[in-house]
């Protein structure tokens, strides 16, 4: 992906705020870390996803389902939901150890 000279703003932005974060469990970086994945999510179709109605999204399709088939679709949400989490967690991490490397 080609980085625009506002993502990388952005970018440079959630980077000043690494040492605070690191200090206050992330506190710091959480606004500069939503406005940098609100516009990398609009700066590319691939990247678009709509977290508001999502729930009754799921929620609508999972009733349209047989019951035999509602496990395996909940298995399927939960299966991705924890992916996502475990790669927020994953950069998260890498931020951490980026951040403690250029410290010392």
């Amino acid at each position: 992906m080609a980085q625009s000279s506002e993502l990388i703003r952005l970018a440079d932005m959630c980077a000043i705020r690494l040492p605070a974060a690191l200090s206050a469990e992330a506190v710091a970086l959480e606004p500069s870390f939503q406005e940098l994945l609100n516009a990398i999510r609009e700066s590319d179709p691939r990247f678009a996803f709509e977290r508001e109605g999502r729930v009754e999204a799921i929620a609508a399709v999972r009733e349209a389902l047989p019951l035999m088939e509602r496990d395996l679709f909940d298995a399927v949400v939960e299966d991705h939901t924890c992916e996502v989490a475990a790669l927020n967690e994953v950069l998260f991490a890498l931020v951490q150890a980026l951040a403690r490397v250029q410290r010392d």
